[in-house]
């Protein structure tokens, strides 16, 4: 028992002067003139309480005094506030997040990683629930999963807390805190009245259970949630040096210089010296020692990989290793994938442009690229719409025509655009002056436009997303859009045309210029992919991969880093898609059922947990979320149970009790 008292000493002594007080009262004794007055025996029970302030009287026993003093000092009593720590929860209703991201999987709590300490504090929390409590378990990464929906069966909750387990995803808890909301906090439904709530909210205790390895939630009201951050980890800074970026130089211009490119950062606050290791299908290729990397900063480091590819057959994998231990591993391996050169599959459709034919002829092109070269009229061949489908063009070039199916590969439109009401291109403006490239760009590396001369020109607007290459005072004249999975350039402007009367005219002298077959080859090889080694961009654990097999492949079968194989089929947009990336590594696509005599090559894809957030195991000390800041707590606080209001309800009791007494007494 301990005593939580609310007023101070003044307070207390004028308190506690009370009781003398009452008793003094009743030794008062008024002076009178003793008058005769017949029958005094009918007044004698209603006089004696006037005697009770008659002055200097004896004390006598008197029940309407004590049970004054009692209830003062009762009152006094609750003044003190006593209560005692007990071992139950506050409340009634639970909702219990934990994290299972990849950052929880950090050694730097006793008895194994923090998702491991997270479960066994969720677990201490569901003993102390009361008889008749709920509670409901979700977990989150950077998806939310409702492990178990309200129950007041301890045991169940504890039985699925135990099926939680580890993932190597992001953090992301704004799914989990809709999940929890989703019964506190009902949401309204439009009715004729306006909007009304159709069920009440009820309050829960919400227990966040994670080292806060997530940015501030702005957008979310709690409302009937009362929540609680319980951090798990080190309150020290844990050292941790990780792998944020691997990729290799596969630009097939600098082919005598292709090197592997890692980015380290160290997110402790003390310097640090790794070793790097770097295997080539698991046979050790080349290694670094002593490479430093500063408190809280990033280093970049390369492998050299000159002659390593030359008549490469297959698929290779490459994997670097951080060989100095820390407290995290997730971020210690990375993984890259070297597939065999393959020259792009580029379309061209024009009338007739010798500007783009002696692009296409120059040897960088030719050394990445198999150009075909057909007339507007083929567009309308089944032919083509058969390869467009089945996306056996890696690029086609539309020179001032419009195909009437989109082809599943990248595509560039001279003078003209997609089949998209997104698209809009506006009136021709003449002339149209050159006001700002984005040189940033990989399509426009090393451009230089100052002195071309445009004729005529429309200002572009395209889908979300488009981004400006070139712009114009009338606004965007070369501008590159999402579609999909893929991209579209559009230039609103063509290079020449052909009048009524048969002449061509020149509408730009770009291609004249030293810049235009750059710029041709700047786009076969960022959208035409020619001659890459790379099997494509790195898919973080848990997102979609887009596989890009042979379309006479239909069907493929995956096998993932854990040895399981999964048969995927070719969906009705063409695509293959794979959902089940939740490990990193090496991914191996192999054709199952496919239309030519032979199957086709394995590819191979890699997956890597890149996030400078979750190499950062620096715990979190309170948590923003909506208008709110959560300190966290390490330690689970005992619950604290107050009596005052108890001790409150038994003086009342008392002072009913001496007010039945004094009214009998004066009614008698």
């Amino acid at each position: 028992m301990s005593f939580l008292s609310s007023i101070g000493g003044w307070g207390w002594a004028a308190l506690l002067a009370v009781p003398p007080l009452i008793v003094l009262l009743y030794f008062l004794k008024l002076r009178r003139r003793p008058v005769e007055v017949p029958s005094t025996f009918l007044w004698k029970k209603a006089l004696e309480d006037m005697h009770v302030n008659s002055l200097w009287q004896r004390l006598r026993n008197n029940l309407l005094m004590y049970l004054q003093v009692l209830t003062v000092l009762i009152l006094a009593l609750a003044c003190l506030r006593p209560s005692c720590r007990g071992t139950e929860l506050e409340g009634n209703r639970f909702i219990f997040l934990v994290d299972t991201s990849a950052s929880m999987s950090a050694t730097d709590v006793e008895g194994g990683t923090r998702l491991d300490e997270a479960k066994r504090k969720v677990a201490g929390m569901i003993d102390r629930m009361k008889s008749g409590d709920s509670g409901m378990l979700i977990s989150f990464s950077n998806q939310a999963e409702v492990v178990q929906s309200y129950t007041d069966s301890t045991n169940l909750l504890k039985q699925k807390l135990a099926t939680i387990t580890q993932t190597q995803r992001t953090t992301d808890i704004s799914e989990a805190l809709t999940a929890a909301a989703g019964l506190a906090n009902p949401p309204k439904v439009l009715t004729d009245d306006g909007y009304q709530q159709v069920t009440e909210g009820k309050e829960a205790r919400l227990m966040i259970v994670s080292d806060g390895g997530f940015g501030n939630i702005d957008d979310f009201v709690f409302g009937n949630l009362i929540p609680a951050y319980h951090a798990v980890g080190a309150v020290e800074v844990p050292i941790n040096v990780g792998i944020t970026a691997f990729s290799i130089n596969d630009d097939p211009n600098v082919s005598d210089k292709r090197e592997a490119f890692a980015q380290l950062r160290n997110t402790s606050m003390v310097d640090q010296d790794i070793e790097l290791s770097l295997f080539v299908e698991d046979v050790l290729f080349d290694a670094k020692k002593n490479v430093k990397v500063p408190a809280g900063r990033t280093t970049g480091v390369s492998f050299p990989l000159t002659g390593l590819f030359e008549g490469l057959g297959q698929a290779t994998r490459l994997k670097l290793v951080i060989d100095t231990p820390d407290v995290y591993l997730q971020d210690n391996v990375a993984y890259a994938v070297v597939n065999p050169p393959r020259k792009a599959r580029v379309l061209i459709v024009t009338p007739g442009n010798e500007y783009l034919s002696l692009a296409m002829e120059t040897e960088p092109i030719q050394r990445v690229a198999n150009p075909v070269f057909e007339r507007r009229d083929f567009l309308k061949s089944d032919e083509f719409k058969r390869k467009a489908l089945l996306g056996e063009y890696d690029l086609v070039i539309f020179d001032q025509c419009q195909p009437e199916v989109m082809p599943n590969c990248n595509t560039v439109f001279i003078g003209g655009h997609p089949l998209d009401e997104s698209w809009q291109l506006g009136e021709r403006q003449f002339p149209t002056p050159i006001i700002d490239v984005r040189r940033s760009h990989p399509l426009m590396s090393a451009m230089q436009l100052t002195g071309i001369l445009i004729l005529e020109a429309r200002p572009i607007e395209g889908p979300t997303g488009t981004l400006s290459l070139l712009d114009s005072t009338y606004g965007s004249i070369i501008a590159l859009g999402p579609r999909g999975g893929f991209q579209d350039l559009v230039i609103s402007f063509p290079f020449s045309e052909v009048n009524e009367a048969g002449e061509v005219q020149v509408n730009t002298d770009w291609p004249s210029k030293l810049s235009f077959p750059l710029f041709v080859q700047n786009v076969v090889n960022q959208l035409g992919g020619g001659a890459r080694f790379l099997a494509g961009e790195t898919v973080s654990p848990g997102e979609m991969a887009k596989l890009r097999p042979s379309p006479a492949v239909s069907k493929v079968s995956v096998k993932t880093p854990g040895g399981a194989s999964v048969d995927v089929i070719r969906d009705s947009n063409n695509q293959v898609l794979f959902s089940q990336t939740e490990s990193s590594g090496i991914y191996d696509v192999s054709p199952r059922e496919f239309t030519t005599p032979e199957p086709p090559e394995n590819q191979l894809f890699a997956v890597n947990l890149f996030d400078h957030r979750e190499s950062d195991i620096t715990v979190k000390e309170s948590l923003g979320i909506g208008f709110e800041e959560i300190v966290a707590q390490r330690e689970s606080l005992p619950s604290v149970r107050e009596y005052w209001k108890w001790i409150v309800a038994a003086a009342i009791l008392v002072l009913l009790l001496e007010w039945v007494v004094y009214n009998r007494r004066v009614l008698i």
